[in-house]
């Protein structure tokens, strides 16, 4: 698959089937996120591989937590779609039977660059799941924990002092095949 192939048809996965994803595979996905634009190369990200049962268990019992807290936001986004709500609250408490789900961290909670190395754990994160669909796996980026205020918890629970949790990625063959949302109109001027 080509990059232009890989950009346009990546979608997010929120049903997977049980197949594990070698361990050959996920790491190539891991060197391919290191290998993100990074602010003055400092290379802020550090991941963590999930992908034991009882691991996957632990997370998504914080995912439970989180879709309560979450559930305003999801009512008032999706008030014209019911279905997207119920699918996407069954997804935070499944996580879609994904095998595996990386989180991601920003390692230097006291960096002076906060945006430039948010960004720069972002770029990874975007590098993670299109080497994932390059390799025919499904994934699915989830921030909602962190704007819950979850990261504390989650960084104790899975990655005590390696920093500021911000994000996290399902990973696994997909069981579904969505079509792509539409794209807005009006997003890019040139000039």
């Amino acid at each position: 698959m080509d990059a232009m192939e890989c950009l346009f048809t990546r979608r997010s996965i929120r049903m997977y089937k049980r197949d594990p994803i070698p361990e050959e595979t996920l790491k190539e996905i891991l060197a391919a996120a290191a290998c993100a634009p990074s602010a003055v190369n400092m290379q802020h990200w550090y991941f963590v591989v999930i992908r034991t049962p009882e691991k996957m268990e632990e997370f998504r019992k914080v995912m439970r937590e989180v879709k309560e807290k979450f559930h305003p936001v999801l009512v008032d986004r999706f008030q014209r779609h019911p279905e997207t709500l119920q699918e996407t609250e069954t997804f935070f408490t499944s996580l879609g039977g994904a095998p595996v789900c990386v989180l991601a961290f920003f390692l230097k909670d006291n960096y002076p660059d906060r945006d430039g190395a948010m960004q720069s754990v972002s770029a990874a994160l975007e590098n993670l799941m299109l080497a994932a669909w390059a390799k025919g796996v499904g994934s699915c980026w989830m921030s909602a924990a962190q704007r819950m205020g979850y990261s504390d918890e989650i960084r104790r629970k899975f990655a005590p002092g390696k920093g500021e949790f911000v994000a996290a990625i399902t990973l696994g063959y997909p069981d579904q095949a969505p079509k792509m949302p539409p794209r807005r109109e009006g997003r890019c001027d040139f000039i």
